[in-house]
């Protein structure tokens, strides 16, 4: 009888402790994926509120792995120069010229 009982007892306390293991494990993966999905759904939102800085930059980087950095370098001067004599015709034009 004292056999038997010793191995009941081991049985249970295996049981047990793998019990408390598997709870402990599914408490931590369960923390840990909810923190994941905390964390992703924080970023998806702030680069939806940011999509006017993020979207330029996506396109930029896609340009120059497209067509290589000096080309888009080389474009983004000459969009700056169109822009710059864009605003310098809107500040000029309507000085000199009133009608």
């Amino acid at each position: 009888m004292n056999r038997i009982t010793k191995v009941i007892t081991t049985i249970a306390a295996t049981i047990i402790s793998l019990d408390i293991l598997s709870m402990f494990l599914f408490w931590l993966f369960g923390h840990i994926i909810g923190t994941i999905l905390y964390l992703s759904i924080l970023f998806v939102g702030h680069v939806i509120s940011y999509r006017y800085f993020y979207l330029p930059l996506i396109i930029l980087i896609s340009l120059a792995i497209a067509f290589g950095i000096k080309s888009v370098l080389a474009m983004l001067v000459l969009i700056i120069l169109i822009l710059s004599l864009a605003l310098a015709l809107m500040i000029y034009w309507p000085r000199h010229h009133n009608s």
